[in-house]
Order: C-alpha cells, then structure tokens, then sequence
C-alpha cells in the first residue's frame, strides 16, 4: 500500500518479498502524474512521445557540454562479414600501448589463466589490436553480465524510432496501473533507463534474500520482470540514482510488450532490427522461464560482436549510411542523469567523470567524453569520440580487482591520440 506522508509502511507482496516504502511526499508523485516533467531540471529536453513529428529527432540538453561524435572515416569500411584491420598509426605511442597491453594479461585466476580473456581496440573503424588468453580466439564468445543494459538501451530506442515507445510516458507495467493511487503509475522510462526510479530493488543490497540474488539464482529465476515489478517505492521518480538489474529487466519486458512479442518474436526483433543489419552473429541473449528477456545481463557474444555494438553508438546511431537509433538517442544515452546523488550515470552507459558517493568508479583518467558499457567482472565496451576509438576487454576477476582492471584500461586507451577538430561530425 501507499506511505502516508512522513510514515514507512511495509507491505506482503504476492510473491512473499517485502518491500519498503520510505516516502515522505506522496504529494509530488501525485503532481508527477499530471506533469511527468516534474523533475528535469531546467536546459533538459524531453522526448518527444510516440507518433508526434519532434519524435524524429531526440536531442537532450544539459548544462554539460558532449563533444560531437566522430563519422567513418573516408576509404573504411563498415564491418562486414570480418572487420576491417589496420596497422597501428605512427601518432600511437605503440611503446605504452604494449605496457598497458602486457599489464592486462599478466594477472593469472583459476587454471593459469589470464583475467583478461580478450582485449580488442578499434581505431577510426579498423581493428589495431586484438589478443586473446590461450583457448579463446574471435569466435569465442564470452558473457555480457551487465554490458547486456546498453544493448538493451539499443533495442529501445529503435522502438522510440519506430514510435512505439516513448520514454517520457507513464511506463507500461500492468501491475502499476491497476490501483488508481499507485505511486508507481508516475514513473517513466526515461526514469529506468536512468537507473532512477525509486523502487527498491537496488543491486547494492546484496543478500541472498535481495531482490536481485532471488531473481538471478533463485526462486524467482522464472518470473524476472514480474517480480522487479512488485517493489515499492522509496523515492519520488526521478530524484534518486540507485544501480538495479532489476530495473533493466522492467526495461527488456516493456520493450518486449511494446512489440507485442513472445520469446521467438523478441529474439527474432532484436536480431532483424540490431544484429543483422551490424553484422552481429554471434550474440545469443537469454530469456526468463516465462519467455521475457531478461535485459539486465547474460548476453553472450564474440569480442568483435560486442565492439559492432560499440561503433554503431560511436557513429551516434548510424550504420553504413541506415539510422539505426533515432536522432539524438545517443546523446541521451550519454548525458549524465540528473538525480542529486548520481555521478557518473546516464542511460544504460557509464561515464568517465567522478562518481558520486556509493558509486563505482569507471574508466577514471580516460578522456571525460568516454562512456561505456559495463558488466560484472570487468567487462567493458569503453566508446572513446575524442580519439575515435572503442576498447573492448571481457574475461573475469579471479585476481584482479575492478578498480585495477579500470585503471589498467585506462592505460591501454592513453597512448591513442586525440582526434583533429576536423574529423568530428555527423555521419554523411
């Protein structure tokens, strides 16, 4: 049930998880209900909804400025069936890079083996560096963990493209919609894809009672979004930054139902409308026991796969001359969210600024306009506009730790030069 104002109230929820309501201003919620833009500050721009015309072009503004995004350079090629591959540049300073590339494989976990499984550096669309523990090679795939979010966010702005979704609208889960009070009614997707919904299902409560261990390894394995959704709020929309799987799961299922999809037709969207047309062949994503996809993790595809996923938000959306993501998506995805506690958050991306307290650090001493997708175990897609750069690093830490591996990153993206004023732009 609803918190009244300055009350915690408690409540049993049908699949036995107790949830927390901590909100002291039920009043704001229902305000939110009738102007949903309540709480973006001054300078953002919403999305446009679904079927109008301005929904053609989504451009956030923010008081941080994002660097323009680099175009495929003149005589590359697109990724095709292989990857183009080039020598590296005689403005790479090859000497650090090998440091930092021996660095990465030098801590060895179970077996002997390097943490570090594969490491792939794309430079102005051509592969400069690719190198693999023993035992895995390009056709390896290897598991997403929570770089499965930002292919997730993909998915969702093509449906925003083709208009059937809009982010700024009261989200589609059925279960907040069926009492007329339900605070839950007021949040948006926008408030999902930034990891600021208010529910509490957060990652950082980890237990093996927490809403993300029951939903991952549990008794809760088969019904994933309809348990991420039977938590209550502790925040008003929009005001709180808390990281949860869950939240993306809710995300993956109202993109499924927006389709309408089962589990043959959601996979066979995603490969149609995201991995066929960037020549992605290998991602295999995993679905709920009752056919959603899970959209939070467990993605499993080749490095050269993920990176294909990694260009096409570098080329801002755009591939061989096809829009694949609306205008402005991948602004969106990059503009840090605007909740007070949030650092270094944006839509289903991280970003290279300080984090706020209680957040990771990621890719720290990298260019600040980097953003990444990351996943548990040091998985990255780090998207480097000013030196046109991608930098894909999967494998596990057995040995390592997270800060180290970022750190270690970070050096492997050093040695890249920045990028001329001239070679930024939109894609022609």
């Amino acid at each position: 049930m609803v918190a009244r104002s300055g009350v915690i109230s408690r409540r049993r929820t049908k699949r036995g998880e107790t949830c927390v309501v901590a909100w002291r201003y039920r009043a704001r919620v229902l305000l939110a209900s009738l102007s949903l833009t309540f709480l973006t500050p001054p300078g953002v721009v919403t999305l446009a909804a679904a079927g109008s015309a301005a929904a053609d072009s989504i451009v956030p503004v923010s008081g941080e400025a994002l660097v323009p995004l680099p175009h495929q350079p003149v005589g590359v090629p697109w990724p095709g069936h292989t990857w183009p591959e080039s020598k590296l540049q005689p403005d790479v300073d090859a000497t650090a890079l090998d440091a930092a590339t021996e660095a990465l494989f030098r801590d060895r976990g179970r077996g002997g083996l390097p943490d570090t499984r594969a490491l792939l550096v794309v430079q102005r669309g051509a592969i400069v560096l690719e190198r693999y523990a023993p035992g895995f090679d390009d056709a390896s795939r290897f598991h997403s963990w929570s770089v499965a979010k930002s292919f997730t966010n993909a998915v969702v702005g093509i449906l925003v493209g083709q208009k059937k979704l809009d982010i700024d609208a009261p989200a589609d889960v059925p279960l907040w919609h069926r009492e007329p009070d339900d605070p839950r009614a007021a949040i948006t997707l926008r408030n999902l894809l930034q990891m600021s919904s208010g529910l509490s299902h957060g990652d950082g409560r980890q237990s093996a009672s927490s809403v993300v261990s029951r939903m991952l390894f549990g008794d809760q394995v088969d019904y994933m979004a309809e348990f991420a959704a039977d938590c209550e709020l502790e925040h008003p929309p929009g005001s709180y930054w808390e990281y949860a799987t869950a939240t993306s799961n809710l995300v993956a299922d109202i993109a499924q139902r927006s389709i309408p999809a089962d589990r043959a037709g959601m996979l066979s969207f995603m490969r149609r409308e995201l991995f066929e047309p960037l020549g992605i062949r290998s991602a295999v994503p995993e679905f709920d026991g009752t056919g959603h996809f899970i959209g939070g993790v467990n993605i499993h595809a080749s490095a050269r796969d993920y990176a294909r996923l990694g260009l096409l938000f570098l080329r801002d959306g755009v591939w061989q001359a096809k829009r694949i993501l609306p205008a402005g998506w991948v602004d969106f995805s990059r503009t840090r969210a605007p909740a007070k506690n949030n650092g270094n958050y944006a839509a289903h991306f991280w970003l290279s600024i300080e984090p706020a307290e209680g957040q990771f650090p990621s890719l720290l001493g990298a260019p600040r306009s980097t953003f990444s997708a990351n996943g548990a175990q040091g998985q990255f897609i780090a998207i480097v506009p000013t030196k046109d750069l991608i930098v894909i690093r999967l494998g596990v830490l057995h040995s390592s730790t997270w800060p180290q591996i970022s750190e270690a990153l970070t050096r492997v993206i050093q040695p890249f030069p920045e990028l001329e004023v001239a070679r930024f732009g939109a894609a022609p």
